[in-house]
């Protein structure tokens, strides 16, 4: 019976460190995440929009064209201009089987333009330790009333 508990102690311990380190991948590349973000900031203000999209996942490539998402891109930068400051307000980060596998974070930001707020969510796949953008959305009533 002691060897049966032991075993079943060790089954789920093994189980929990492979839970806990799969559930890290995502949050280990919290930092190259948040330096993804400056450097779409500082792209999208500088209207390098190709260079944005160069650097997005496949996924994120099969579901939208360059033209479409350059279009996106320009209105975005048209009608809020500059990025002001940025506060992230949430980080979430996933492991998902299936279609599309792989580790995921998400993180959101107020975001401050020149010419008024937004609230932008950044999704990353994690592949080797590197992000890559894989969703982006943004929301402004500004972008609707200008």
């Amino acid at each position: 019976m002691h060897a049966t508990l032991r075993r079943i102690s060790l089954n789920v311990a093994f189980v929990i460190a492979v839970v806990g380190a799969a559930a890290c991948t995502g949050f280990a590349a919290k930092g190259e995440a948040e330096t993804g973000v400056a450097s779409f900031h500082g792209m999208l203000d500088a209207e390098q929009y190709a260079d944005i999209y160069s650097g997005t996942d496949d996924l994120f490539k099969n579901a939208t064209s360059e033209t479409q998402f350059t279009e996106i891109l320009k209105a975005v930068h048209r009608k809020l201009g500059v990025v002001v400051s940025t506060a992230q307000t949430s980080v979430y980060s996933r492991d998902q089987a299936g279609t599309n596998a792989g580790s995921y974070i998400s993180l959101t930001y107020k975001t401050e333009f020149a010419e008024g707020p937004a609230t932008e969510s950044f999704n990353w796949r994690v592949v080797d330790g590197k992000v890559h953008l894989a969703g982006y959305n943004i929301q402004s009533s500004l972008l609707i009333t200008r």
